[in-house]
């Protein structure tokens, strides 16, 4: 089991890292060209967003019952569903809604006692875990996507296609 402070080096680091991705890059590479598989940029943040708008309210309801859960198969068909929500959005409403879902689930770190970190629940993708592991895997997935991105800002220092 994580410590609390882990988890919060885990989102604080790897989202800082998640965004530094979007230095030098103009609106123009981060929004058209491909950066992970078929996604751009904008793409890979709207599902970093959407995750963490589930992770929120899986987290607010840990232990509870969770009815818009049931039925759901969290794999790549929800993905690029929850992205392609977000297509339409503009590349500023998109960095305020991941900022802003990173300071709340940041938040309720923070307000988390420690019981309540503790506490084993399930993740939405069926492990179980206590719900401070779960709030580093949220910063683990900042982690991979920073990868992504970081590997696709230096092609673009080198030369965008």
């Amino acid at each position: 089991m994580h410590t609390r402070d882990e988890a919060w080096a885990a989102l604080d680091d790897n989202f800082k890292c998640l965004m530094d991705c979007l230095d030098q890059l103009t609106e123009e590479e981060i929004c058209s060209a491909r950066a992970a598989g078929v996604w751009t940029v904008k793409d890979v943040l709207a599902h970093v967003w959407s995750w963490l708008e589930e992770a929120i309210r899986t987290i607010q309801t840990w232990q509870g019952a969770r009815p818009w859960q049931e039925q759901v198969v969290y794999d790549d068909a929800w993905n690029e569903s929850e992205v392609a929500d977000r297509a339409g959005l503009l590349l500023v409403p998109v960095v305020d809604g991941i900022t802003g879902a990173h300071r709340r689930i940041m938040h309720l770190l923070d307000q988390a006692d420690d019981a309540a970190l503790a506490q084993v629940g399930r993740a939405p993708w069926n492990e179980t875990m206590p719900l401070v592991d779960f709030f580093h895997s949220m910063g683990s997935h900042y982690a991979e996507h920073a990868a992504d991105l970081e590997q696709y800002r230096e092609g673009c220092l080198e030369g965008c296609q």
